[in-house]
């Protein structure tokens, strides 16, 4: 993964609004404040990147080796937990060579079926199920016989983002920089009411 700072966000958000209108920038925050609309943009940057991460194509997703935590096997299934997951990259179990980048929601009609024994994941078509327990996952289905702690070989998540007053700059995946600059330049026009939120909302969305 790369890393964008808060202060180069607030550069190239300022640089979008600047390019709306000759020195656009200056017309936002409170009474010609620049600080108040710096402020607005670094707390908004957490939010941004994980919106872009969320509705972007996998292929376009670096991700990073995610943490295991508390796996267990019982019946071929395996379950584990792991940390600040917001979106999934890749998954392979270590006794398969098929990769998974799609979960399945528990609640719904596929996630239902891998309860059935006869109709559920198998190693050569697995399933990666999302629990409702918050980061928790079922694996349907080991082929053989292994150890809980040896059963995923490749685990790649992108991580949820958060605000700090004192981050020095968050993880992104480097192809949607711009999205994450045009869906920040959305939110922040959004915040001042400018109705030309939407135009950057558009590029924001715009995957290549």
């Amino acid at each position: 993964m790369h890393t964008i700072s808060p202060s180069d966000a607030v550069t190239l958000v300022r640089k979008n609004l600047d390019e709306l209108d000759p020195n656009g920038s200056v017309m936002y925050g409170e009474a010609g404040d620049n600080a108040s609309l710096d402020n607005t943009i670094k707390m908004m940057l957490p939010e941004a990147i994980n919106m872009v991460h969320l509705s972007a194509p996998v292929h376009l997703l670096e991700g990073k080796s995610g943490t295991v935590t508390s796996p267990s096997i019982s019946d071929g299934v395996l379950s584990f937990s792991t940390n600040n997951f917001l979106r999934l990259v890749s998954f392979r179990a270590s006794d398969s060579d098929i990769v998974v980048t799609d979960l399945i929601p528990e609640a719904s009609p596929e996630g239902r079926k891998q309860l059935n024994p006869y109709i559920r994941g198998r190693y050569d078509r697995p399933r990666l199920v999302r629990l409702q327990a918050q980061d928790s996952f079922k694996y349907y289905s080991l082929k053989a016989s292994t150890t809980a702690a040896g059963a995923v070989s490749v685990f790649l998540v992108v991580e949820e983002q958060t605000y700090s007053a004192d981050a020095a700059s968050y993880e992104i995946s480097y192809r949607l920089r711009q999205n994450i600059i045009d869906c920040l330049t959305a939110k922040v026009m959004e915040t001042y009411n400018d109705q030309r939120a939407q135009s950057f909302y558009q590029k924001a969305n715009d995957f290549k």
